[in-house]
């Protein structure tokens, strides 16, 4: 009888020419210690900032439906963590040793408090098989929803014809005076801010040069989108497709389009990770695992229009392939409400502290 490839494969000690020689070993794959773990605990307790639903349509029980797909053994639970205060009082109480998600949001200002906290659990994120430019440097998660900025508008008031040819420079062009808006924490600048962008001068020459163009200033990207498909603006310069396209798409608003002017700015997104004392640190770590595919990243393009645009095949990764595109660095995301503060500054809009 013939034996089978595995058995054949069993460690032995081989004498060759009177030489010991150590056989070929199988070599476990990177995650298989974390799906045997993963099979025991059963189920995940998931606190992202995707909403189950978006405009009636499925969206974050779309991406746990799939996440489940590919471990059918784990029930995922989502339980989503929003804004930065809910952030900030999460990671307060995992502080206090009260850990109830086993895998948690943070904002990239919040890298150093995780850390100094001790609280995520520390990986060789790539060895796993995250990309480098979704695994954070000093391992604590990845990044998760990225945010792809451009200019949107109003089909009625800026004929596609037109909006074609828009650039960031239309922000500050007298055509426009009034008749634009922006967000109040115009993370799209941040980035330009970057070496590798415009760069720290350029950007606050432009800030003041926008700021003079009279645009109107919007807490709420969302409400800003909801306005600008009423009409109560021609565009609004720096918002994340995201905003746009959940409209679109989910609402079937045909009002608003978007177009990115280069150089394209790419945020790092929301930072996810396990914490140290969570109930299913395995599940987690699968979670974040998977996040990073390509597999997940495009189907997170599909229902949340959050994927990065390094993964083939997304819509996001058409629409911005042979373009200029300026990645937010982890670097300059340490001090990000710094740089805000100084861009919010040179525009003369008061900085709250």
């Amino acid at each position: 009888m013939k034996k089978s490839i595995n058995q054949a494969l069993i460690p032995i000690l081989l004498i060759i020419g009177g030489v010991a020689i150590q056989p070929l070993r199988l070599r476990a794959a990177p995650l298989d210690t974390y799906i045997e773990g993963a099979k025991k605990e059963g189920s995940v307790t998931l606190g992202v900032t995707l909403r189950k639903t978006s405009q009636g349509k499925p969206t974050g029980d779309k991406y746990l439906a799939a996440f489940q797909k590919r471990y059918p053994f784990l029930k995922a639970n989502l339980n989503r963590i929003g804004g930065a205060r809910e952030r900030e009082r999460v990671l307060g109480e995992m502080t206090a040793g009260v850990v109830n998600f086993d895998v948690a949001t943070i904002s990239d200002t919040m890298a150093d408090p995780l850390v100094e906290a001790k609280v995520p659990l520390i990986l060789d994120w790539q060895k796993l098989g995250v990309p480098g430019f979704l695994a954070h440097p000093k391992n604590i998660g990845i990044s998760l929803r990225t945010a792809v900025f451009g200019i949107a508008y109003n089909r009625k008031l800026v004929p596609d014809a037109v909006a074609k040819d828009l650039t960031w420079e239309s922000c500050t062009d007298s055509k426009w005076r009034g008749k634009t808006a922006m967000d109040d924490r115009p993370r799209h600048l941040n980035i330009l801010y970057q070496q590798d962008g415009w760069g720290r001068e350029k950007t606050l020459e432009y800030a003041k040069r926008w700021a003079a163009n009279k645009p109107a200033v919007e807490a709420s990207r969302a409400t800003g989108a909801q306005k600008l498909s009423a009409g109560a603006y021609a565009m609004i310069c720096g918002l994340p497709r995201r905003q746009v396209l959940d409209l679109q798409v989910n609402a079937g608003e045909k009002s608003i389009g978007i177009v990115y002017p280069q150089p394209i700015p790419v945020s790092i997104g929301d930072i996810i990770y396990v914490p140290q004392k969570a109930k299913h640190p395995n599940a987690g770590v699968l979670f974040l695992a998977w996040s990073a595919t390509s597999e997940a990243q495009t189907i997170l393009d599909d229902i949340d229009f959050s994927g990065h645009p390094a993964f083939e095949g997304s819509d996001v990764n058409k629409i911005t392939k042979g373009k200029k595109l300026v990645q937010a660095s982890w670097e300059d995301a340490k001090r990000s409400d710094e740089i805000l503060a100084e861009i919010l500054q040179a525009m003369g809009f008061p900085v709250v502290r």
